[in-house]
């Protein structure tokens, strides 16, 4: 692994490692308390994460552009999520990061699982949003599944666009121009095909349901009332089988309330993280 660039923003910086031969963007805003690890979702860059990082002043984060995703180059393989977990690990030693808590949505909230179960020593608590336990979860229905299926929306706007009402609904689907005004984060970089199919693969057949009753995170479950694409009824399963797992369910939320919803989303947040670390929360 070896740091290749560093570029400058106004309060956060871009560094860009090698991880197995890969090049990696990680995105770091310094702040107080522990570090906040942001998994994103399948073909999302970390610009993605600017609604929701902006209600989060003082907080120390770290965005990832996945393997094949944003600014990253695309994988030579299909890696493991056992493999992906680990990648994450290597993530936060490249910046001298010992423990971290996770913030997953929807993929990344699969991620997020994974690697608390697999180097626990290395989370101290999980955010889980939007996203799904695997195989022995609520699936999605048919229409969202073949709509979701379409790799075209991940490379052209209008097509996500169009799709938005079906396989975000909530206030993205309700207004799909979101995507041109506050959301246009997800927009600022194009996705590689191979780079979210990898990430498809990957997740097929996974399943944390046999050992999520093993994780002793402290554990925060937000779920959006209308998600299409991660259904409510995979929160509530993952409420029940993690100890001691917090659940909210945000009311006419989609799949992007994180993102859309980010003023309703993250007060929750921040008093979870203020539970957990009451010694360290940013004044």
């Amino acid at each position: 692994m070896t740091v290749v660039e560093t570029v400058r923003h106004t309060t956060m910086e871009d560094i860009f490692v090698r991880i197995s031969g890969l090049k990696v963007r990680i995105r770091r805003r310094p702040g107080t308390g522990m570090p906040i690890l942001l998994i994103n979702g399948l073909g999302a860059c970390l610009e993605a994460w600017e609604p929701m990082t902006r209600l989060l002043p003082g907080r120390d984060l770290i965005a990832v552009d996945h393997p094949g995703t944003g600014l990253s180059s695309p994988p030579d393989r299909v890696l493991t999520m056992t493999e992906i977990a680990h990648f994450y690990t290597v993530v936060l030693d490249a910046l001298d990061v010992e423990r971290a808590d996770l913030l997953g949505f929807s993929f990344g909230g699969t991620i997020a699982q994974q690697l608390a179960r697999e180097h626990p020593s290395r989370v101290h608590a999980l955010i889980l949003c939007g996203t799904a336990p695997g195989v022995g979860g609520v699936l999605p229905d048919p229409l969202t599944l073949l709509t979701a299926s379409n790799p075209l929306r991940y490379v052209v706007p209008a097509i996500r666009e169009l799709a938005a009402p079906i396989i975000y609904k909530g206030r993205s689907g309700r207004d799909p121009r979101l995507f041109t005004t506050e959301l246009a984060g997800w927009e600022a970089h194009r996705t590689t095909l191979l780079g979210v199919g990898a990430q498809i693969m990957a997740f097929a057949g996974w399943s944390s349901v046999p050992w999520l009753a093993a994780l002793d995170q402290p554990t925060l479950i937000l779920a959006g009332e209308e998600d299409p694409m991660a259904p409510v009824g995979n929160s509530r399963l993952m409420a029940t089988l993690i100890p001691g797992a917090e659940l909210h369910v945000l009311d006419r939320a989609g799949h992007l309330f994180l993102f859309d919803q980010a003023a309703d989303a993250v007060p929750l947040i921040t008093a979870f993280l203020d539970r957990v670390h009451p010694t360290e929360a940013p004044s």
